[in-house]
């Protein structure tokens, strides 16, 4: 009697977490149940086989841009309805980890996916979420979620100040109205420019080292942008031979293989430097 319930105040106090911390809806979860019941023969596949399958399951979900800025206060934003860049990218991690992982409950993949968006996986505030890519790399990497192979494959170092969110407080809705939220995000900002930047190849290089990019890498487009660090996010593929990327594409208002191939892209791209190269590690133990 005491034992069971010990279980319904554990699934209590889960039921309550998700209430106050996750905002989603009962569409995302059955899409995520049908996500983990079509992909489960897959989830032995390595990881970075895993997460192309997963982008090409959600080929032709629409983009949506700012999805994460819809809900009053931090929460942690699920939508497998619509993706931007950035939450395609986040969604198929955690999804494809949350399948390596063998608990396959939509809790187990909340918490991958929070893991992923924020500082040290903790929801606290606007500030605590990794707005930045140089932030979200660095963080990633240090909880060993992927290895940044860009210095690798002949990466060059960008040191420029990043400062683009503090600013453009006119371009955040939050950052307007509330100053103290504006400090955290400058403090961290600063933070990130002690770490010394983050490394590029240079977009005219990546037809030579096409080879070396692997299906299921993380492909992060660097920019020029004054006080900015990246503007997209995609998935390497190699279609039909070529290599190109899987992405939430603003232009297609879809998830898509890109037409282009990665190296053409980047060279169309008139504020575009290069991109950095992510590796995702196996799940350990795994």
């Amino acid at each position: 009697m005491k034992k069971a319930f010990y279980i319904i105040f554990l699934l209590c106090v889960s039921a309550s977490y998700m209430n106050a911390q996750v905002s989603y809806t009962k569409q995302d979860s059955l899409i995520f149940e049908k996500y983990i019941a079509t992909q489960r023969p897959n989830a032995n596949l390595p990881i970075n086989e895993l997460v192309v399958k997963t982008a090409l399951y959600f080929q032709d979900t629409p983009y949506v841009s700012h999805t994460l800025e819809k809900t009053e206060g931090e929460q942690l934003g699920i939508n497998l309805r619509e993706f931007d860049c950035t939450t395609f990218v986040e969604s198929c991690i955690a999804l494809s980890r949350t399948l390596k992982s063998g608990n396959l409950t939509f809790a187990a993949f909340c918490k991958q996916l929070q893991s992923i968006r924020y500082r040290n996986g903790v929801i606290q505030d606007y500030a605590s979420r990794l707005h930045y890519m140089t932030d979200w790399t660095y963080e990633n990497q240090k909880h060993g979620i992927f290895k940044n192979e860009s210095q690798n494959l002949g990466g060059i170092l960008d040191d420029r100040k990043i400062n683009y969110m503090s600013a453009h407080i006119n371009s955040y809705r939050i950052l307007r109205t509330d100053k103290a939220m504006l400090q955290k995000i400058t403090n961290m900002e600063q933070t990130m420019n002690k770490r010394g930047g983050h490394y590029v190849v240079l977009k005219q290089n990546i037809n030579y080292l096409k080879d070396n990019i692997k299906d299921g890498d993380i492909i992060i487009f660097a920019t020029s942008i004054e006080g900015l660090d990246y503007t997209h996010i995609g998935i390497a593929y190699h279609n039909n031979g070529q290599l190109t990327f899987i992405h939430a594409s603003s232009k297609a208002a879809k998830v898509t293989v890109e037409s282009n191939t990665l190296a053409a892209y980047c060279e169309k791209s008139t504020k575009g430097t290069g991109i950095t190269v992510l590796r995702l590690n196996e799940l350990k133990g795994k």
